[in-house]
């Protein structure tokens, strides 16, 4: 668990650190570019990069949220699991999201939300059902957040990060068949 809480504050301080260096250099250029040979590292370095502050801030928290209940969750296993949806979620985006420039930590919190909520389906245990049922009652207004609303927002985004999540979710929960 210690080393979870150190991977969320490690990722907070540098998204913090991204957006008040963004005021000395032009870090959005690296953002995620879909199919561009030059939008590629956007994979990785997307979810670090904000536009605003009320966007790093609504990111933060909703970060810091899900991110303390995975690692309650799975413990020192989170951080694998958060850099394979990361990868994913960044991947699939690259792939098939429109011409931008997409940047933000929604991607990656939409890719929590989403393995958090499907944990309880594909595991079956119980602790990961009471944390579906939970986020369904919570959050469940985050699902229209997959769909083309705001202009300026990358729903892309939202919708292959949540992907991600449920793809991982499924990898590491998938029902195993027992022999009697």
């Amino acid at each position: 668990m210690n080393q979870s809480i150190k991977a969320i504050i490690v990722f907070l301080v540098i998204i913090w650190g991204s957006y008040f260096l963004s005021f000395l250099f032009p870090l959005q250029q690296f953002g995620l570019i879909p199919r561009s040979i030059s939008g590629l590292p956007g994979i990785v370095f997307a979810p670090f990069l904000h536009g605003s502050l009320s966007h790093l801030i609504g990111n933060s928290i909703s970060f810091t949220i899900f991110a303390l209940v995975l690692a309650l969750l799975e413990g020192n296993k989170m951080f694998s699991k958060m850099v394979l949806m990361l990868l994913i979620g960044g991947a699939l985006t690259w792939l098939m999201g429109r011409s931008a420039i997409h940047i933000g930590a929604s991607g990656l919190i939409f890719s929590l939300f989403a393995y958090l909520l499907f944990a309880g389906w594909f595991s079956k245990k119980i602790k990961y059902i009471v944390v579906s049922i939970g986020l369904i009652f919570f959050y469940s207004g985050m699902i229209f957040g997959v769909l083309p609303s705001t202009p300026g927002i990358s729903w892309e985004g939202h919708l292959f990060g949540f992907i991600a999540g449920v793809i991982v979710a499924k990898i590491y929960h998938k029902n195993k068949v027992t022999k009697k």
